[in-house]
């Protein structure tokens, strides 16, 4: 027993299973080897009755009122930080002990006039990889088809896509064709600076009234509930007497 009538040592284990082992004496109380969870709930529930500093090493120490500083050592006083008794929880502490990375800001993505919102379709995603074409890491890489004969299947950022960079380098179109007649610089835009999207079949781009669409995502039977022309349009491209069953399980462009 310590001169303070506590066992200098013992095993503290809390009821979700996580446990510590707990040396006391005059000046404090010293947890090691404890597991994330409510062990932490107790320390901290300990520190908010008591007033108690918790001081995690190599981090911050944690007080609970802004006129404890002045009792620490200079050491410790630049990097404390005061918590309002009821915000001292144990995931505040462990917030201190192993802080959260600060999300990343990813730039905005360019615009594409055909295809507004690549990253709801697929044709665009998450990554902190370099592209494969320009070398630098843009935070967003191009997931869509590419059809040329030496362009990598993927890697390539959507910047490269919008400003055409990754269509000269190689040699590459992003969708298959364009069904229906455009001007010049509206089949250039499509097939060259716009992501494609996959499909269960190589699909061409739709125009109309001379312009290209937008291709807005994949369409099946329920979105298709409301254009019964759309259907119709697609039985008479499929004359078939399965179209029906067909239609209920497909995805259309």
């Amino acid at each position: 027993m310590s001169a303070t009538g506590l066992p200098e040592s013992w095993d503290l284990e809390a009821e979700d299973g996580g446990g510590s082992e707990v040396h006391g004496d005059a000046l404090g109380l010293t947890f090691s080897r404890f597991s994330p969870g409510q062990i932490l709930d107790h320390m901290a529930e300990l520190a908010r009755r008591t007033g108690a500093a918790v001081i995690p090493l190599g981090c911050p120490t944690i007080l609970t009122s802004e006129a404890d500083p002045k009792h620490l050592p200079e050491s410790l006083r630049a990097e404390a930080i005061v918590v309002a008794p009821e915000s001292l929880t144990g995931q505040a502490i462990q917030l201190v002990i192993t802080p959260r990375p600060e999300p990343r800001q990813r730039p905005a993505l360019p615009q594409f006039p055909y295809h507004p919102n690549p990253v709801a379709t697929g044709s665009a995603t998450i990554s902190d990889a370099p592209c494969a074409c320009c070398g630098q890491e843009r935070g967003w890489v191009y997931t869509g088809p590419v059809h040329a004969a030496d362009a990598p299947d993927s890697g390539s950022c959507p910047y490269c896509v919008a400003f055409g960079k990754a269509a000269e380098r190689y040699d590459a179109a992003f969708a298959d064709g364009i069904e229906g007649d455009v001007p010049e610089d509206v089949g250039t835009t499509i097939l060259r600076r716009t992501p494609g999207f996959l499909a269960w079949q190589s699909p061409t781009w739709l125009t109309h009234c001379g312009d290209g669409a937008e291709f807005l995502g994949l369409a099946g039977a329920k979105e298709l509930e409301k254009y019964p022309d759309a259907v119709g349009h697609l039985r008479q491209r499929w004359p078939d007497d399965r179209f029906d069953d067909f239609l209920a399980y497909a995805d259309f462009t």
